[in-house]
């Protein structure tokens, strides 16, 4: 199966600022030069040179999306290295095995052993060394055997040093760099997350039919303005829920609309027994499709965000 570098997609989600930022940072991390012991390990964005591979940046797109999309700290975070190699697995299954440094966040994967996240500003130097035959960061690690024959008897000891020093160049150029944080939009919230293709946004033309459509079944106040929905129209009715710029809205099958102010609302949290996320008394939203039980926290945090930018 071919693979593609889906990065400027994904990069074009995100605002001005953070793009502007990715370039900077990645032209900065460019510039250092790995040691030629480890020259087959390392990746970097949109690589159209690399000393040994010609398809350098869907080997980078397809790390991002096995070790950081699936399991994120944050959405829209700056992919800039990765380090690394792939596993095959009996089934013939291609797996990103090593280490993705964003601009806040560094990820760690061995298929099979571990699996870590920590935040970029919480590694210290002496987090990164080897031990034995493993790489190691912090508490997560790397195991070095699988590959040895590729890293030689200096590999390891390149790897470390090399990794320290982008981790700190990246940490010292991200804070140097990064624009005054701002408060991000509902519409570029949905659009850097997980679950933007669930979601329906007013800026997107199909999108707006939609929530028109919903607004009118739900008779949502004209003067209240539909800023996403998470919903489904079906033979009873259209159910899910609709932040506006005053309210969250929602309303399971059979079931009469709820509504919230957003000032109102209280913390998220999931109701088992209910199968629903209660957001105040008395007031639960429905479970979806899209909202699963390994993306259910994802989901809150996204929420209490989308609700807090449209207040």
């Amino acid at each position: 199966m071919s693979r593609t570098n889906d990065l400027p997609d994904y990069l074009a989600t995100l605002s001005d600022e953070r793009r502007a930022l990715h370039a900077r940072l990645s032209a900065t991390v460019g510039e250092v030069k790995p040691p030629e012991s480890i020259e087959a390990f390392v990746f970097l964005p949109n690589q159209a040179q690399h000393p040994q591979f010609d398809d350098a940046d869907t080997v980078f797109w397809a790390a991002v999306e096995q070790i950081y999309l699936e399991n994120a700290a944050t959405d829209g975070e700056l992919p800039l290295l990765y380090w690394g190699f792939h596993s095959i697995d009996i089934l013939t299954r291609r797996s990103s095995n090593g280490i993705l440094i964003t601009d806040r966040s560094v990820y760690v994967e061995d298929v099979g052993r571990t699996s870590a996240r920590m935040p970029l500003a919480a590694i210290a130097p002496d987090a990164i060394r080897v031990v034995a035959d493993t790489l190691v960061l912090g508490e997560a690690g790397i195991g070095l055997a699988q590959v040895s024959r590729l890293l030689g008897e200096s590999g390891g000891a390149d790897s470390v040093a090399f990794l320290r020093r982008v981790i700190d160049i990246v940490r010292g150029s991200a804070a140097a760099s990064a624009p005054q944080p701002t408060s991000e939009t509902v519409d570029e919230l949905v659009r850097a997350g997980r679950l933007s293709a669930d979601f329906l946004l007013p800026s997107r033309p199909k999108d707006a039919k939609r929530i028109a459509k919903l607004s009118a079944k739900w008779r949502i106040p004209a003067d209240e303005t539909v800023l996403a929905s998470l919903s489904s129209a079906t033979f009873a009715g259209i159910y899910g829920l609709a932040i506006t710029d005053r309210a969250i809205y929602s309303r399971d099958l059979m079931e009469p609309l709820d509504r919230t102010a957003l000032g109102d609302v209280e913390q998220i949290e999931w109701i088992a027994e209910s199968s629903a996320f209660r957001v105040a008394d008395g007031h639960l939203v429905p479970a979806f499709p899209a909202v699963t039980d390994d993306n259910r926290q994802y989901f809150i945090g996204l929420l209490t965000a989308l609700i807090a930018s449209g207040r």
